[in-house]
């Protein structure tokens, strides 16, 4: 058995004392956050401050409209920031929710600080000890269990830990996670753009608060095993390799943060998880998942302990009460601490931060026959006295992709093996609500999770939480719903438009219908939506015929039901949205669900490369809204041209080049060095820098 990554577990050194000023006679860096009293309040646009159209969206369903901007938007105050940077010292961090900044200085340094009026208050950063791993056996040669819906869909080794989540029977309708947008917060995303597991999944931004670029992959100078942890919490949620690997909600598109630093005695990297929580905020993210825990064992030192463990007090527990009244669903591990006695009881008490927030999801590790908790999956009460874990999900034995290859899969066990599982079942109860609120979801999971298989205990309790969770149940709470979009087929004359719905109750039959048009204006046509005959191989699906004359035309339209629980419409804002109804393939594999519009760049993008550095070739890509007239050239610092990569008419969508052999444009090789790559389009000159090394 092998030993790699974990929930990682942080400590946190003593207070600002009398030892801390004998550092005066040396120069030793400590890293420490510091409370400022002040922010910056410069009247700003959301654009300005960052804030997407699509996280005004989000935060409107939980803040009446004059708050969706506030205090905790506004960056820090500059003014401070110049003033801390003159002792010397080295920033590494801004936090607006916190008011603080992280910052990197010597004994010497952090004395002048003291000094400076806007400084509130100063407190030391982690620092990582010994902590308990997850564990992760190589792939085995069978299946524990395989299917292959009517969908076409084969989960491989990957459908216990769907299926006993019932996640299979939301797919086979047609709700895969589509137009919701995920974070990830873990040590990086090895291959995340090869793995055959991987390459598929949609991926609106990525960031390394570490390295501070834009790649989200193990450096050459990094820890063997950096970035592993997180392609396979990655594909748990995202995954897709028909017949290997299914994940929970392959449909969403992501946002990666990498924030973590897979070594020891290295500083703690709270303050990049507040970073990347509240960047992941900004963007509009609906769901974030954390497979990272911060607290202290450690009896020798001052550090945080159970009493900290109360939502309140460590800085990362503070990041997810904002993220939650900002409308945003953290879904994070309760770590691997626990212990588990030879009566089968357990220790009290062993959660990690923020699994200690209020209005989050932390999430537990049991059995894959769903029958017992783990022995190391963390336990509540939080210091105040509230239940915890919220729910359950497999922990033995999930599979994951791996990320040190690009075929390569593994089994993992870990409270982080159970939270992108709970997290993807949270991203498909809002790709088939997405009116609810982050609360709304979150009691959704809670209200509708089932007990261990034999298990006599009374719940919520401080082991299981509120049992294992249930994706059919908890998607059906809040009533009926249709799959993420519609398939549109061809047959004779006319056009066959096919949905999937299902309600907890009965329909009323004359409520179930389709309304269409052209896209270019017109009025809506009713017609009526009829369930299929075949329901033991397509339960829950409905057909509507409308006049294929419409082709070319750009038809669009929306679908409407009703149960007891009330009316619904799927897009569920329409006529403000609405369906294309243009003839689409008819496997769900074809069908593979695209971006909401609003994460789809409208301008042209240009991607940092990958691998970079790279020795001898490397991969670029940009993205191109419509087909137009582009040149993508690699140029030395001296600006002489090197290598033309394309010059002609892009393609919509993702353009991909290699520059595979380091040669220029005459089969010279390149000498080692900074190279310049530029996509010139009609309207826009973008430039990037990659390093070449020999």
């Amino acid at each position: 058995m092998r030993h790699s990554w974990r929930i990682l577990l942080f400590v946190v050194v003593g207070g600002l004392c009398a030892a801390d000023r004998s550092d005066a006679q040396t120069t030793a860096v400590r890293h420490y956050w510091l409370s400022l009293t002040e922010r910056a309040s410069t009247p700003a646009t959301p654009q300005q401050l960052g804030i997407t159209e699509r996280a005004l969206k989000r935060r409107a369903k939980v803040l009446p409209p004059d708050r969706l901007i506030d205090g905790l938007d506004y960056p820090v105050s500059q003014s401070a920031i110049a003033q801390i940077r003159s002792t010397g010292a080295t920033i590494r961090t801004e936090s607006r929710w916190l008011n603080a900044v992280s910052v990197e200085a010597t004994a010497e340094q952090l004395r002048a600080i003291e000094a400076i009026s806007s400084v509130a208050s100063i407190r030391p950063v982690a620092l990582s000890i010994a902590r308990k791993r997850d564990e992760i056996q190589p792939q085995e040669s069978s299946a524990i269990l395989r299917r292959s819906g009517s969908l076409a869909i084969d989960y491989g080794p990957s459908l216990t830990q769907i299926n006993n989540m019932k996640v299979p029977e939301l797919h086979q309708m047609g709700i895969n996670g589509s137009g919701v947008l995920l974070g990830m917060l873990d040590d990086g995303f090895n291959n995340h753009r090869t793995h055959n597991a991987l390459k598929s999944i949609r991926v609106l931004a990525e960031y390394d608060f570490v390295q501070k670029d834009s790649n989200t992959s193990r450096r050459p100078d990094e820890h063997s095993v950096q970035g592993n942890h997180g392609a396979g919490t990655l594909s748990s949620i995202a995954g897709f390799a028909n017949g290997q690997l299914i994940g929970g909600a392959y449909g969403v598109t992501v946002v990666l943060a990498k924030t973590e630093v897979d070594s020891v005695e290295i500083h703690a990297e709270e303050d990049s998880y507040v970073a990347a929580l509240e960047w992941m905020e900004r963007l509009g993210v609906d769901v974030a998942s954390s497979s990272l825990g911060y607290r202290d064992f450690d009896a020798t030192t001052n550090s945080y302990t159970y009493v900290d463990m109360n939502g309140r007090t460590t800085i990362v527990s503070k990041a997810a009460v904002t993220a939650a009244r900002k409308g945003l669903l953290l879904v994070t591990a309760m770590g691997n601490e626990g212990t588990q006695f030879k009566d089968y009881t357990y220790a009290a008490g062993t959660l990690v931060s923020p699994a200690d927030a209020d209005s989050i999801l932390s999430v537990g590790a049991a059995s894959s026959d769903v029958s017992f908790l783990a022995s190391f999956s963390g336990t509540g009460p939080t210091s105040d006295g509230r239940i915890k874990p919220e729910v359950l999900a497999q922990g033995l034995g999930a599979y994951w992709a791996s990320g040190s290859s690009t075929t390569g899969y593994m089994y993992a066990q870990g409270t982080s093996a159970a939270t992108p599982l709970v997290a993807s079942v949270a991203a498909l109860v809002f790709s088939a609500h997405p009116e609810l609120t982050p609360m709304q979801v979150r009691e959704a999971l809670m209200q509708t999770a089932v007990p261990l298989r034999g298990s006599s205990v009374t719940y919520p309790n401080n082991n299981y939480g509120y049992g294992f969770v249930n994706a059919v149940e908890a998607v059906f709470y809040n009533g009926l719903a249709f799959s993420n979009r519609p398939i549109v087929s061809m047959a004779d004359t006319a056009l066959i438009v096919t949905t999937w719905l299902r309600s907890k109750t009965a329909l009323v039959g004359d409520s179930v219908a389709l309304y269409y048009k052209q896209k270019s204006g017109g009025s809506f046509t009713r017609v009526p939506l009829t369930p299929s005959t075949d329901v033991s191989g397509h339960p829950y699906e409905y057909s509507a015929r409308i006049s294929g004359n419409l082709i070319g035309k750009s038809p669009v339209g929306y679908f409407t039901a009703r149960d007891s629980q009330g009316g619904r419409r799927s897009p569920y804002n329409a006529p403000d949205s609405l369906f294309s109804l243009d003839p689409t393939p008819d496997s769900i594999l074809n069908v593979f669900p695209t971006p909401d519009l609003e994460s789809v760049p409208r301008d042209f993008v240009l991607y940092n490369n990958y691998p970079n550095p790279f020795n001898p070739g490397t991969t670029i890509r940009f993205f191109a809204p419509r087909a137009e007239q582009t040149e993508l050239v690699i140029f030395n610092l001296l600006g002489q041209r090197i290598r033309t990569l394309f010059n002609g008419v892009s393609s919509p969508g993702v353009n991909t080049f290699q520059w595979n052999n380091s040669r220029d444009d005459n089969g010279r090789p390149v000498p080692s060095g900074v190279y310049l790559y530029r996509l010139k389009t009609p309207g826009s000159v973008l430039t990037n820098k990659m390093l070449y090394l020999k």
